[in-house]
């Protein structure tokens, strides 16, 4: 029986190498001083869909909010095999907080139609809380499965998930339509792990052009209406310097000062 997924994709700040300054005295972002790359646990999210296009048939589509800022992930996604995007724009989009986003997530699923699943993945930059997955999941109605490892069977009207917990797994059963949230893949053989984009479909989609919808299009007339929360400022973390000391081990006192210091 085939199964069609819709997959939430993100573009979010490359914040893993950060070598100089990157905030204004007021708190605010520095343009330019920040990369981006395709949210990782969205990409999970995505091989998740694709795998159970592989096996079942059906169809994948990838839903964005906002334009490319230096990496087009709807392009990307069509590289690795969906079938269809849409991304959703407009000039006031700067700055949605995670309700926002979800209502026109919401709006923008209701138009693509017929779906069995919706898959998204665990994400904390740019402040997001990690909820988006699940407060789109509770505005379509949906039951949700959070920090998935792996899907473990599918069957008509059922899915069974496998999700890491405290010296363990367990296995989470839930009926169709659902939604499902990636979690962080740490393992070297992860089935998660996202494939390439392909040189084929690369030439295939290149210029293929990518549907756009306004909140108007989609029923929302003031998107300010939803947003609950805004960031006012970041903060960095005061860089600590780490003095290191030779002692000698048969120093019994400079020891003990060493291990009082660290006691502090």
């Amino acid at each position: 029986m085939p199964y069609n997924c819709i997959v939430i994709v993100r573009e979010v700040w490359d914040t893993r190498d950060l070598a100089n300054q990157v905030l204004e005295e007021n708190g605010k972002l520095k343009d330019g001083a920040l990369q981006t790359r395709f949210e990782p646990e969205d990409l999970n999210a995505l091989e998740i869909a694709l795998q159970i296009k592989d096996k079942h048939g059906g169809k994948v589509t990838a839903l964005a909010i906002g334009g490319p800022r230096n990496i087009d992930v709807l392009r990307e996604c069509l590289y690795r095999g969906v079938d269809e995007v849409a991304r959703i724009d407009e000039p006031n989009f700067k700055d949605l907080d995670t309700a926002a986003a979800a209502s026109l997530l919401f709006q923008a699923i209701k138009k693509i139609g017929s779906y069995d699943l919706v898959l998204s993945g665990v994400n904390v930059v740019e402040g997001e809380n990690s909820l988006l997955g699940a407060e789109v999941a509770n505005l379509i109605g949906i039951d949700h499965v959070s920090y998935v490892d792996s899907l473990e069977e599918i069957s008509e009207g059922r899915i069974k998930c496998k999700r890491a917990v405290e010296m363990g797994y367990e296995i989470v059963e839930t009926k169709l339509p659902a939604a499902i949230i990636a979690g962080v893949a740490l393992l070297k053989d992860d089935p998660r792990t996202p494939r390439s984009a392909k040189a084929v479909l690369k030439l295939k989609q290149k210029k293929v052009p990518v549907p756009t919808w306004t909140a108007k299009e989609l029923g929302i007339e003031d998107l300010s209406s939803f947003k609950t929360t805004c960031i006012s400022r970041y903060e960095a973390v005061k860089q600590r310097t780490v003095e290191s000391k030779n002692i000698a081990p048969e120093d019994e006192s400079a020891l003990k000062g060493m291990l009082s210091e660290v006691m502090k």
